[in-house]
């Protein structure tokens, strides 16, 4: 926590507030908010796309850290492939899977990141 706000690595933070999550089939993770300076605040997908990122690992270069990834932090499979899922409700997942995969990020009308 203090790259991003005492040292400022994403830009001069005036208010942060972060939990850790332990999940029972997960890996713990963090949720971290911080509220950036105005002139700081991430305004282009440019901007954006220039500090966040999600990879998943390579199974040639790293099989066992890809198996993990898949089988913890990825949502799935839903959908047709599996109608009773629990994210499903009338046919559709509630959380809106599968999302269109992009090169970059895009923002939409009210300002919000769509993820690359």
């Amino acid at each position: 926590m203090d790259d991003p706000t005492v040292h400022g690595a994403l830009g001069k933070s005036i208010a942060q507030v972060y939990t850790i999550e332990f999940q029972k089939r997960g890996l713990p993770h963090a949720h971290i908010l911080i509220v950036l300076l105005a002139a700081d605040k991430f305004s282009t997908s440019e901007h954006i796309d220039k500090f966040v990122c999600a990879e998943i690992p390579s199974s040639i270069e790293n099989l066992r850290l890809h198996e993990i990834v898949a089988k913890c932090l990825m949502h799935g499979p839903c959908g047709i492939d599996n109608p009773g899922a629990p994210c499903m409700k009338a046919g559709q997942c509630k959380k809106m899977f599968p999302k269109e995969f992009r090169t970059e990020t895009t923002m939409n009308v009210s300002v919000y990141p769509l993820p690359k």
